[in-house]
C-alpha cells in the first residue's frame, strides 16, 4: 500500500502477518525450553533415585562370654630335718615335695635362703644344697646337690626342675657343716631358717 508521498505503508493484513512471526518464534522457543527442562528434571530425578539404592546386609552379635586369666602357683611341703647332731663334715638330707597348682608349666628356681632370726657361728657356716630326686627314699646324704649356697651368699639359681600343670616332684635338701667350720660352732643351733623356691612360667 502506498501513500500520497510515495512511501509504502503496511496494510492491516500485513501488520497482522508480521506480528504472527515473532509470536510463533516465541512459542517454538518456549517449547524447546520446556522440553529441555523436562529432560533435565528426568536426569536429576534418575540421579537422585540411584543414590538411595543399597546392598542387602545383616548383622548379629555372639552370645555373651567370659574369660579369666590363669595363675602360676605352687606349693612346697614342710621341711622336716632328721634329729641328728650336726658336726663338721656331716651332711644331712630331707625331702620336700614341690607341686604345681597353677595353670601353666613352671621352671623352679632357688630364689633365696632365709637365715635364722638369731644367727650364730653354726648358721653362718652351714651350706644348703638342693637336688631333684625321683622319690623321698632317694633323698640321702650321698646325693650330690645341683646347686648350693650359704645364708650369706645364695644368688637366685635354677634347680633344674620344670613342673607341668598339676605335677609334683621331690627336691632333696642337703645341709652340710664343712670340715673346716670354726670350732666355736659346736654346742650351737640354727633354728627357723628357710629355703625359698620360686616357680616362673616356663
Amino acid at each position: 500500500m502506498k501513500t500520497t508521498r510515495g512511501r509504502h505503508t503496511a496494510s492491516p493484513a500485513e501488520r497482522r502477518r508480521h506480528r504472527a512471526v515473532p509470536t510463533l518464534r516465541l512459542r517454538a522457543r518456549a517449547l524447546v525450553l520446556a522440553a529441555a527442562s523436562t529432560l533435565m528434571a528426568v536426569v536429576l530425578a534418575t540421579t537422585a533415585a540411584s543414590g538411595t539404592y543399597a546392598l542387602l546386609n545383616s548383622s548379629a552379635a555372639t552370645s555373651s562370654a567370659t574369660i579369666a586369666s590363669g595363675t602360676a602357683t605352687m606349693t612346697v611341703s614342710a621341711l622336716a630335718l632328721p634329729a641328728v647332731p650336726l658336726y663338721p663334715g656331716l651332711v644331712i638330707a630331707a625331702p620336700v615335695t614341690v607341686t604345681n597348682t597353677g595353670d601353666v608349666p613352671l621352671a623352679v628356681t632357688r630364689s633365696s635362703l632365709l637365715a635364722p632370726a638369731v644367727t650364730s657361728t653354726l648358721s653362718d657356716s652351714l651350706t644348703i644344697g638342693l637336688a631333684v630326686v625321683d622319690s623321698s627314699a632317694a633323698c640321702t646324704s650321698a646325693v650330690i646337690p645341683s646347686t648350693s649356697g650359704t645364708f650369706a651368699s645364695a644368688p637366685s639359681t635354677a634347680v633344674g626342675l620344670t613342673l607341668a600343670k598339676a605335677q609334683s616332684r621331690t627336691v632333696c635338701v642337703l645341709i652340710a657343716l664343712p670340715a673346716g667350720a670354726p670350732s666355736v660352732s659346736q654346742s650351737s643351733s640354727a633354728a627357723n631358717f628357710s629355703v625359698v623356691l620360686t616357680g616362673v612360667q616356663a
